[in-house]
């Protein structure tokens, strides 16, 4: 019999115990390469939603504004056509 033949149980435990940090290690650095890059995505992401509600409330407040002066316009109107009456 060769020396691997005859390993004793404590040593295939060791063995075993060994592979066991080794997979464990190098699946805890995928986890942290792969939550690195969802945070670069979700930063991504974030970034261009504040653009894009950033666009949508200065388009929200210049139509509030044209409201307001369109509000204004048919006031003058009004008081035009009640002069011409």
């Amino acid at each position: 019999m060769t020396k691997k033949e005859n390993l004793t149980l404590k040593e295939i435990d060791k063995l075993l115990a060994q592979q066991t940090v080794v997979i464990l290690d190098a699946v805890d650095k995928k986890i942290e390469r792969t939550k690195k890059e969802l945070k670069i995505e979700i930063n991504s992401l974030q970034i261009s939603i504040d653009k894009f509600v950033g666009f949508y409330t200065k388009e929200d407040q210049e139509f509030t504004i044209m409201k307001e002066h369109l509000r204004r316009i048919e006031t003058r109107v009004e008081r035009l056509e009640a002069k011409l009456r």
